[in-house]
């Protein structure tokens, strides 16, 4: 068991060719899920007040969690070893051990360590130790706190993988113990923060003209005006109706490929989407889809794989979202467009893409 967690920890570095950027983790949802650790007992007060002690053990249990905003969540952790606990001397003890413990932790949302999102966090419980030998025997019930440090990385969307260590101390015995934990959690309630910070400046209207008998302050005599409660610092036509402008938006998002694949992966579902609900918001829109390839292989079959990567997506557009196919034009560049460098396996992962490119045209209402 201690070497599958020690390979657990490695996880990161195996994965790492396929992270993107940036974390991927989401930044609202619930989870339960089930883990491994392994615990270093680092002292002998644990049960012998310094004349006995456990050895090294593997625990088993489950979580509960929930991840109210960008940088915080708590968790609810459970975990046992049934009559396998042994004494670091042969002195022939076992024991029933139980962990409950409370966690608040703190995620750096803005920040990503191969792929995975770092996080930080304190926690309060109990530790429950009884004979396993003794029938009757009296438990020992130990306050624990401590502190804990871990990676957290999303696989689908709805499937977080979490490696970490806490380190706890008994306050009533005063001695301390280690772990490391890999859990595997099943996210619901899933959704992210508007991380759009775009700021728009706003020019202040000049005052209208007062014009007498104008109720709304329009610059229309109420006796011509068709629509008597303008703004007053809104543009009118003859009739003191407001006056708009067709204007176009753009919105681009990326979606990436397997190697050698064209199919629209399960975690991108979502991107494609809101490039549909983008678009159905305005009053127009036109979408475009560009397929990308890395430089791996010749470059006609390249060509060929990026024509079928934007196919993929539009197909999905009209079958999965109901999007009018004649609102959909797709185009292949091939490997003629990285945007990362072909050299290294995250630049690769990073150029089998298509970008969904969404023209929104909106009636926006002017004003002077």
């Amino acid at each position: 068991m201690k070497i599958v967690l020690r390979l657990a920890s490695l996880t990161p570095l195996i994965l790492s060719p396929l992270a993107l950027a940036s974390e991927n983790v989401p930044d609202h949802y619930g989870y339960i899920g089930g883990h491994a650790s392994y615990y270093t007992f680092y002292d002998n007060d644990v049960i012998g007040n310094g004349t006995d002690g456990l050895d090294d053990q593997p625990f088993y249990g489950g979580q509960l969690g929930w991840r109210f905003n960008r940088n915080w969540s708590v968790q609810g952790w459970y975990e046992e070893v049934d009559g396998d606990a042994e004494s670091k001397y042969n002195s022939g003890r076992r024991l029933d051990m139980k962990n409950y413990f409370a966690s608040i932790r703190y995620h750096l949302d803005d920040y990503s360590l191969l792929g995975f999102e770092p996080y930080a966090g304190i926690n309060a419980g109990e530790q429950l130790i009884e004979n396993a030998r003794v029938s009757g025997a009296d438990e020992n019930d130990e306050l624990m706190t401590g502190v804990e440090l871990g990676l957290q990385r999303a696989f689908f969307k709805h499937v977080i993988f979490d490696l970490g260590t806490r380190h706890a101390y008994s306050q009533d015995r005063e001695y301390w113990e280690g772990q490391i934990y890999a859990g595997l959690n099943l996210a619901f309630g899933v959704s992210n923060d508007d991380k759009d910070n775009a700021k728009q400046e706003r020019v202040p209207a000049e005052p209208a003209a007062v014009v007498s008998g104008d109720g709304d302050g329009d610059g229309v005599a109420d006796d011509v005006d068709q629509c008597p409660d303008s703004a007053s610092s809104a543009v009118v036509d003859d009739e003191g109706c407001q006056v708009y402008k067709m204007q176009t938006r753009t919105q681009t998002g990326e979606i990436y490929f397997e190697f050698d694949r064209a199919a629209v992966q399960g975690q991108f579902s979502d991107d494609v989407r809101q490039a549909a609900d983008r678009m159905n918001a305005g009053d127009e829109g036109l979408i475009r889809v560009e397929g990308h390839t890395d430089s791996i292989g010749p470059a006609d079959y390249n060509q060929t794989l990026s024509e079928r990567r934007a196919q993929a997506v539009k197909d999905k557009l009209i079958n999965d979202y109901s999007v009018d196919a004649s609102k959909v034009s797709t185009e292949g560049f091939g490997e003629s467009r990285p945007v990362a460098d072909n050299s290294t396996a995250e630049g690769r992962a990073q150029n089998r893409r298509a970008d969904i490119i969404v023209d929104i045209k909106e009636r926006v209402p002017e004003f002077k």
